[in-house]
């Protein structure tokens, strides 16, 4: 059952965190102590070793099985330990996982750990005005995602958002996956375990879709399989049949490894490669197995779920089955890595040429099922971005789903919203109704100095992101068209490029009038909104406001919505934009305090245009009003 206030979010999160943290507590001291078991029984192993090759007592087999009978209970112990190491790396993943929920509900963005993202250059601009993938950031709120296409499909989500119908499907999908709390934990959990991958599937993808490593090698599969049934042959003869002289057995067994040896000094290097292309890691594959068993055992409601599933598991190849199959290869060709199978796999190196015979495996498996294997991890990339979504609402429950709905030239469509703040700001953030909209109008919002312009801007543009992905929004209630964002905000000069302020800024507005341009040209679905924040401030106030007005104009013009914010009262009288302007203000608060002016602001929205500035009290407050 989901948690229905905030407050009970994280005390669920603090109390699972209280439990693993005493759980890693306990296997750290029991797997030091496992520890230094296996160690000792490895060095007593060796005592009986060296006692029986020096004869001591005049025995010498007796040492043998002892050093046998030890070095079997060193096997036992390490195979217990390891287990436990991964009990231990379980629990501890276990806690990141919670204390960085909780950082999440508090907004302590320091404590949160999210995969590095590319970002095109030409979506830098958006992604720093509106906080998308900065240090307290959209992505970092959803950042959950730890494989590489998880993490890939929620940055194109951020940016791009979708349609009003695939928005509705992702709801559905998201809905229902907030309710599974402990499924998506323990199904991030084993996310978690895969991040270290970072090259994730894209190398193995491209395995599946080379040519077979045995193509114009096919020599080298002949003697892997000649010299593994000489080397058996050589054996039995050697235990079973006496009658024919040892020699011959030796030579042909010293012969065939010989080979093997051959084989693998000039050959086990490439090889080696393409089991690191298939899986980078031990346990790679099988995680990724155990993730695509729990979608496919998923019972699915959602029509979105039930499409990914299908998806990863059709008639045509079962990726759970498949990816299983797989993991068991991975296995055998990774024995090498195993620090318990290692001496096995020496000892099969030089019999047999093992790593041949393994890779043959993958290649047969590559055949069968590798074509299908990019939409099996295209379906587990969009589910996962699904299930960070899916924390989010749960995390959140007072957040709202939006209405989306198609932009239509012929409906007066608007961004719509009652207490709407910003997501990113904790539970100190003040909420306000706003509408951005109907075309034809521009928000104008006035006030003085740090009382909430900007931040109402990205509140309502977050908000959109937030919306238009299939996530909850910061709000009792939120209605928005599909929407593309073009922002100018933090624009900032750049001596590298010889580019002044004022400069950058122009080129910034260019860019976001050749996108209202080019949406209304290709009559694209969806409507722009613009978010200014007090731009042109490099230049002087009378050749400012007729610049902005006309810029402003100019985007109204071209059938977008948006709001600016500035310092400039007459900006909504000037013959541009008198008819357009919804002017609403900010305003401060000032009350003296032990003989000293003090300055508050309440952040709450107001109609009409700011009737007070407080540059000169701020500076009478700071000391250099003299």
């Amino acid at each position: 059952m989901l948690p229905k206030t905030h407050s009970e979010v994280i005390a669920r999160y603090q109390e699972k965190l209280d439990t693993h943290r005493a759980s890693v507590q306990r296997c750290d001291q029991r797997w030091s102590s496992v520890g230094y078991l296996r160690g000792s029984l490895f060095l007593l192993s060796l005592v009986p070793f060296f006692l029986a090759i020096n004869e001591v007592l005049g025995i010498g087999w007796p040492w043998m099985y002892l050093t046998g009978l030890l070095f079997l209970a060193f096997l036992v112990v390490a195979y217990i330990h390891e287990g436990m190491q991964t009990e231990l790396k379980r629990a501890s993943l276990l806690v990141k996982i919670y204390r960085e929920s909780i950082a999440r509900c508090q907004r302590d963005w320091d404590e949160i750990d999210v995969p590095e993202v590319e970002i095109e250059r030409a979506r830098i601009a958006l992604s720093t005005d509106l906080d998308l993938f900065t240090n307290s950031s959209i992505f970092k709120l959803l950042g959950i995602t730890r494989t590489p296409l998880g993490t890939s499909t929620l940055r194109d989500w951020i940016l791009d958002g979708a349609m009003a119908d695939e928005v509705k499907l992702r709801q559905e999908a998201v809905k229902e996956l907030a309710r599974h709390i402990d499924w998506r934990e323990d199904f991030q959990l084993t996310c978690e375990q895969l991040e270290a991958g970072q090259s994730g599937p894209s190398r193995f993808l491209e395995w599946t879709q080379s040519e077979s490593w045995f193509a114009g090698r096919g020599w080298i599969l002949t003697l892997a399989r000649i010299t593994p049934v000489v080397s058996v042959v050589a054996i039995f003869g050697l235990l079973l049949i006496p009658a024919v002289p040892m020699m011959t057995w030796l030579v042909m067994l010293v012969s065939a490894m010989l080979v093997n040896f051959l084989l693998s000094v000039l050959f086990a290097g490439s090889i080696h490669d393409v089991f690191n292309q298939v899986s980078s890691r031990a346990n790679e594959a099988s995680h990724y197995a155990k993730l695509f068993r729990w979608i496919g055992d998923f019972e699915a409601r959602a029509p979105r779920l039930t499409e990914l599933q299908k998806k990863i598991k059709s008639s045509r190849s079962d990726g759970v089955g498949d990816v299983e199959k797989l993991h068991g290869r991975v296995f055998l060709a990774n024995m090498r890595r195993n620090g318990i199978l290692f001496l096995v796999y020496v000892v099969f190196e030089f019999l047999f040429f093992w790593d041949a015979h393994a890779l043959w495996w993958l290649e047969k498996w590559k055949d069968s099922s590798g074509q299908h294997a990019g939409q099996w991890f295209e379906g587990l990339g969009q589910w996962e971005a699904l299930c960070a979504l899916a924390k989010l609402h749960a995390d959140e429950p007072e957040w709202v789903f939006p209405e989306v709905v198609v932009a239509d030239t012929t409906e007066k469509t608007a961004v719509e919203g009652t207490a709407v703040a910003h997501p990113l700001l904790g539970l100190e953030r003040v909420a306000n109704d706003v509408q951005v909209g109907p075309p034809g109008t521009v928000l104008l919002v006035t006030g003085s100095n740090m009382s909430g312009k900007s931040t109402l801007l990205r509140a309502v543009g977050a908000n959109v992101v937030l919306g238009q992905m299939g996530s909850v929004v910061c709000a009792n209630r939120f209605r928005q068209p599909t929407l593309q964002i073009e922002s100018s905000m933090r624009i900032a000069d750049s001596l590298s490029e010889g580019v002044s302020f004022f400069m950058a800024e122009l080129k910034r507005l260019k860019e976001v009038v050749d996108t209202a341009e080019q949406i209304q040209q290709a009559n694209n679905p969806r409507r722009m909104m613009f978010l200014l924040d007090e731009i042109l401030q490099g230049t002087n106030s009378r050749e400012r406001q007729i610049a902005v007005s006309r810029v402003v104009r100019r985007l109204i013009d071209l059938g977008a919505v948006g709001a600016i914010s500035t310092h400039d009262l007459d900006l909504g009288t000037t013959d541009e934009l008198a008819a357009a302007c919804v002017p609403v203000y900010f305003s401060e608060q000032f009350r003296e305090i032990d003989g000293k002016k003090q300055m508050t602001f309440d952040y709450q929205m107001k109609m009409g245009i700011a009737e007070t500035t407080n540059a000169l009290k701020l500076l009478e407050i700071v000391g250099l009003s003299e």
